[in-house]
């Protein structure tokens, strides 16, 4: 859910001004700004789910780049930048910190469930406040607050609210589009954003997308690196974390798709330097280069990628989700098996509709990624390409500059 309040007058606290600068004397005052140019805005998002750890909100928000995935799981997101840009773009634009709510469940990033057994959404005994900025310098948190309180409302999810500058006029359609195409793709999500103009309350706008879909997709679970995905940068990090003492046993238990026999083939491969005994601390950077050249260019060696990392929406929710939101005349849904590009799995799940309420004449991409509509530079892409110049459509007796077609 968000919210966004304000435009043309969001009274900013004492000593901010506009750029971030303090001192400057904008004391409790309120700001103006021309209708249709930049205006100050509180954003505040909240979600239902598994919230942060108290003592880990800090780093989560305040660091840039800060995470520890040493295997391989389809994510939205790895160090969850899109929040940390958030803060920072706060920090330029008005200089004011942002503000955290969150009431954390445990065990549920791991595998665990939100819901009992007895069907009860579980709730944190504790809730969790934070006030942060963040030293851009030193790419570390600087705690204004940080306290937590006893959950005796039962409040649940993650409540994250920043100051900004922005121009809502230019970019409101962007911000719909957005939330258009989320409805889509994750149609098991009731998604809302509320909007209200301070200073005209006419401009004020509400969206809404109820939940069309009880069907999650299945959750994604953390695989091994394939050896044909790695680099010299994450070989050095499996070296140096490796709880196995030799260089076999390293290749087996650390990388996947690797068996036995294939890891001695690459020893023998390596050359006289490399023994299958020899401990994984024990290779310097030149034999770490050598080990790395070697297992991207031995594919035939190996299994294939472990599709297990991924989770596909499914072709069921696809078609909920793009009935939900275009309302389109016809609709068909495919899902490709699962391949893989330089050791890294990935499927591809497809949808072409005709017609829909606010469809143009014409073909109208709408991609994704990890679940996460893609707006911007969308020409580049190879599925517009494809969409726009490889496909016959007059094959399939459709006018590909009449008719109303949706790609996804």
């Amino acid at each position: 859910e968000v919210c966004l309040a304000g435009e043309e007058d969001v009274k900013l606290p004492g000593n901010v001004n506009p750029k971030g600068k303090k001192g400057a004397g904008l004391k409790g005052t309120t700001k103006k700004i021309r209708s249709g140019g930049e205006a100050y805005f509180i954003v505040t998002v909240r979600d239902n789910g598994c919230g942060m750890a108290h003592d880990a909100i800090p780093d989560l928000l305040g660091r840039v780049l800060s995470g520890s995935k040493y295997g391989v799981r389809q994510t939205r997101g790895k160090f969850g930048l899109g929040a940390k840009m958030a803060l920072i773009w706060s920090k330029k634009s008005t200089g004011v910190p942002i503000r955290i709510k969150t009431s954390h469940v445990k065990g549920v990033r791991s595998g665990g469930s939100l819901v009992t057994e007895e069907g009860e959404r579980k709730i944190g005994p504790k809730v969790s406040s934070c006030v942060l900025d963040i030293d851009i310098y030193k790419n570390c948190p600087r705690i204004i607050e940080h306290e937590q309180q006893s959950n005796t409302e039962k409040w649940i999810g993650t409540e994250m609210q920043v100051l900004v500058a922005g121009n809502w006029t230019t970019y409101k359609s962007r911000v719909v589009q957005y939330l258009q195409q989320l409805a889509i793709i994750t149609p098991y999500a009731r998604l809302g954003m509320d909007y209200s103009n301070r200073s005209d309350e006419k401009k004020g706008m509400t969206l809404r997308f109820e939940r069309r879909s009880e069907q999650m997709p299945a959750q994604a679970r953390e695989v091994k690196h394939h050896p044909t995905s790695v680099n010299n940068l994450l070989v050095q990090q499996l070296l140096e974390r490796t709880s196995n003492k030799s260089l076999i046993k390293f290749l087996t238990g650390d990388l996947s798709g690797i068996t036995p026999t294939a890891a001695k083939k690459l020893i023998q491969k390596l050359g006289s330097s490399f023994d299958g005994d020899m401990s994984p601390d024990e290779l310097d950077d030149k034999q770490t280069t050598r080990l790395v050249q070697l297992l991207r260019s031995s594919d035939s060696l190996f299994k294939s990628p472990d599709g297990g990392c991924l989770s596909p929406l499914g072709e069921y929710n696809l078609n909920l989700g793009i009935q939900k939101v275009v309302e389109p005349e016809i609709i068909a849904t495919a899902r490709d098996k699962p391949g893989a590009y330089d050791g890294h799995p990935f499927i591809v799940e497809a949808a072409v509709s005709l017609g829909g309420k606010d469809a143009k004449e014409g073909i109208t991409v709408v991609r994704f990624a990890n679940r996460i509509p893609l707006l911007f530079e969308g020409g580049a892409d190879v599925a517009t390409r494809v969409a726009n110049s490889k496909i016959k459509w007059s094959t399939y007796k459709i006018d590909h500059k009449k008719d109303r077609i949706g790609v996804f």
